[in-house]
């Protein structure tokens, strides 16, 4: 029990190790470690393979320059930035037209007191305004997600 307790401590220097991100005392500490336990040599030599099989995959997908080449003309950038847009407002008018036709059937209900219509309007009327800024933020933060180009 303490050896896998141990070992979980050297999982992540496995990684960093991997990823040539690791200090030297940490190196030399995992290097140690490797002497003695055969489960992190097996799990080094297991994300060596994932790592060169992920480098391998991207240079055969499509080369970095190919892609900069791509971006550097102005009617590949448009078509992309137009496209989004109009997804963007076709969404927007859907939604707000799905909405609307609810809160003017909720409103013209003659079942519900007026508290009960004015928390189902500001209900949905926040929904709206929070499901708008979700989707700006999450569009927002993949242009600098790190991890973007990892394909699983």
């Amino acid at each position: 029990m303490d050896n896998i307790k141990n070992c979980e401590d050297y999982r992540e220097l496995l990684v960093r190790l991997v990823d040539d991100q690791i200090s030297r005392e940490d190196k030399i500490r995992l290097e140690k470690h490797l002497k003695e336990c055969n489960s992190c040599k097996k799990d080094l030599k297991q994300l060596q393979k994932w790592k060169g099989v992920s480098s391998e995959m991207k240079g055969k997908l499509l080369p970095d320059m190919a892609w900069d080449e791509y971006w550097q003309h102005l009617y590949n950038r448009l078509e992309r930035g137009i496209s989004w847009i109009l997804i963007s407002i076709g969404a927007i008018i859907l939604l707000g037209f799905g909405v609307s036709h609810f809160v003017m059937n909720v409103l013209d209900s003659t079942e519900l007191t007026l508290l009960e219509k004015l928390g189902i309007l500001t209900l949905s009327l926040g929904f709206v305004i929070l499901l708008v800024s979700v989707i700006r933020e999450k569009l927002m933060i993949r242009r600098y997600d790190k991890y973007k180009e990892v394909q699983r």
